[in-house]
């Protein structure tokens, strides 16, 4: 809580505390899932699923109004559960402006308001986080409100201004939390969570299709698409599958030299040469070519993917619907938005790109991260916004083929680099 109230010190007026969060966690069909575990990441409240799915977190009750800083015109303005207090220390005409997350204006009002303390009540909105402009004279409050209204009936806003945009943009780090949920059998859940005032959420579990462990016992979890077995995880293994090291590499320079010299030999790293192991599970390791070309990464009965394997995946998602409109036109895939992860990509207005909307994120259980890369100069870039996987298969004596998923795109790209970059790993189940 402390870490929500620091970010939110630059708004005036208000202080949030966030509501109960509820919901009822399912499998793909409609089948209540018991027993499992619920968790919001940052807040660290947890629930367990009762019999019939369902579960509270529970966080704290409703928008407490704090004191803010005197404002010309004796400005000052604050929410309590519906209800909008505007206090103001001489007579002056008063604007009031709701704008949604995405920071399209819903509702505005303006009014000449006598000296003195008005109370305005709030419309009841659907469930989320919307924005208060308060504004009058050289004098504005931004406020947040949980599931309240969006200003006084009429006066309907249509235009939406670089303010709102601005606005929004404010609101969205500090609201930023995850719901994780865990069950044995099923894939780990975890998704964004914009709104702190959220009842009703539907959360549909994937089966697993079981786990593989590497060699060194790092445990990933995996998914059938089509007649295929992949890992929903970046692989992050440090050892051959004979039990010899793969090389560390954590050097600009010598990373570089392996292109600039013609060098052959297997390497690895992490992201920045990461060292916590909480970040190293989630982004997985960057191999360059020659440790994927060793096809010794992968444990028995497991492979790295060659080319053709990748494209049977994207065949099978475009034709099944995955693409984000729904088409199904295998030359034109939009399925970047069914393989990327719910969290942690940054956000990227358009339709279909995995950073607009991560709530929409992930139908194919892929799960994946913005985890970067390495290039062959050694330079690290793109963890956030790029995620790049090898595949076994050559394209030229310097080049191999790669998968490629990026923020502002819709689609699932593949294309080839130098056998010298640090891409990312994904396994697939040997037939």
């Amino acid at each position: 809580m402390a870490l929500i109230k620091a970010l939110l010190a630059g708004l005036v007026g208000v202080s949030l505390c966030m509501a109960n969060i509820s919901g009822i966690v399912t499998d793909t069909g409609s089948t209540p899932i018991s027993g499992a575990m619920v968790l919001l990441e940052k807040g660290g409240q947890t629930a367990t699923t009762a019999a019939d799915g369902s579960f509270t977190l529970v966080t704290s009750a409703g928008i407490l109004p704090v004191k803010g800083k005197m404002l010309p015109n004796g400005l000052s303005a604050g929410i309590t559960g519906n209800l909008m207090t505007v206090a103001i220390g001489e007579r002056a005409a008063v604007e009031i402006a709701t704008f949604d997350l995405n920071g399209k204006a819903l509702f505005h009002v303006r009014q000449t308001m006598e000296t003195g303390v008005h109370t305005i009540a709030l419309p009841q909105r659907s469930a989320g986080v919307y924005l208060y402009r308060v504004k009058s004279g050289n004098g504005e409050v931004v406020l947040k409100g949980n599931s309240v209204g969006g200003g006084l009936s009429g006066s309907g806003v249509t235009a939406q201004g670089q303010s709102a945009s601005r606005l929004a943009k404010k609101a969205m780090a500090p609201i930023n939390d995850v719901i994780a949920v865990t069950k044995t059998d099923y894939l780990n859940y975890r998704c964004v969570q914009y709104s702190s005032d959220t009842t009703g959420l539907k959360i549909k579990m994937i089966a697993s299709a079981g786990t593989v462990t590497d060699t060194d016992g790092n445990v990933y979890q995996t998914v059938r698409i089509v007649n295929q077995i992949w890992t929903v995880e970046n692989l992050r293994v440090t050892r051959f599958n004979d039990g010899t090291a793969i090389p560390l590499d954590t050097s600009t320079a010598t990373w570089d030299s392996l292109y600039n010299n013609g060098l052959t030999n297997p390497a690895f790293c992490y992201y920045n040469n990461m060292t916590n192991t909480d970040s190293i599970k989630k982004w997985g390791a960057l191999y360059n070519w020659y440790a994927v070309n060793t096809g010794k990464l992968a444990p028995k009965g497991w492979h790295v993917p060659s080319d053709p394997e990748w494209e049977v995946m994207q065949s099978y998602l475009v034709i099944n619907g995955y693409n984000y409109d729904g088409t199904t036109d295998t030359t034109n895939n939009k399925i970047a938005m069914a393989l990327a992860a719910q969290t942690d990509w940054y956000p990227f207005t358009g339709a279909g790109y995995p950073g607009n909307d991560l709530t929409k994120n992930n139908r194919s259980s892929f799960s994946a991260f913005p985890s970067g890369y390495r290039y062959s100069n050694g330079s690290f870039e793109g963890q956030s916004y790029d995620c790049i996987w090898w595949s076994s298969t050559v394209n030229y004596a310097s080049t191999a083929w790669y998968s490629h998923l990026y923020d502002g795109s819709r689609n699932f790209d593949r294309s080839d680099d130098y056998k010298s970059c640090g891409f990312s790993v994904r396994l697939v189940r040997d037939n």
